[in-house]
C-alpha cells in the first residue's frame, strides 16, 4: 500500500514538473533558426500553385518576410487564389495573405 502511494506521488511530481516546463517555456521565440530552402524559380511555383489551388490539397510553403524585420517560416496547409498573384494561405487557425516573391519554396505533403 505504501509502495503504490509513493509511486503516485512521485508520478504526481513528475507531471507537476513537466507541466510547469511547458507553461513557462515561451513559444513565440523560436530557438532555432529555420533552415532556408532552395529558391524556385518563378515559373515553377506559379504552376505548383495552380496545380494545388484546383485539387485543393495541403502544402508545405516556406516564406520570406517583405522587410528585414522578419524572419523566413515554414507553414503547412491549404492555398487559395485572391488576386493577381495574391494568395491565402491556411494553416490551422492562422492566415497568410502573401505574393508570389514572398513564396521561396513550395511542396506537396
Amino acid at each position: 500500500m505504501q509502495m503504490e502511494q509513493s509511486l503516485f506521488k512521485s508520478t504526481s511530481t513528475f507531471l507537476n514538473n513537466k507541466l510547469h516546463q511547458l507553461l513557462d517555456n515561451d513559444f513565440s521565440v523560436s530557438k532555432e533558426q529555420i533552415k532556408l530552402l532552395t529558391p524556385q524559380p518563378i515559373k515553377q511555383r506559379l504552376s505548383f500553385l495552380e496545380r494545388t489551388i484546383n485539387s485543393g490539397i495541403k502544402v508545405l510553403v516556406q516564406l520570406i518576410p517583405i522587410n528585414n524585420a522578419g524572419y523566413p517560416v515554414n507553414v503547412r496547409g491549404t492555398v487559395k487564389k485572391i488576386g493577381d498573384e495574391r494568395y491565402l494561405i491556411q494553416s490551422h487557425n492562422v492566415s497568410y495573405i502573401v505574393g508570389i516573391n514572398q513564396i521561396r519554396y513550395i511542396a506537396n505533403i
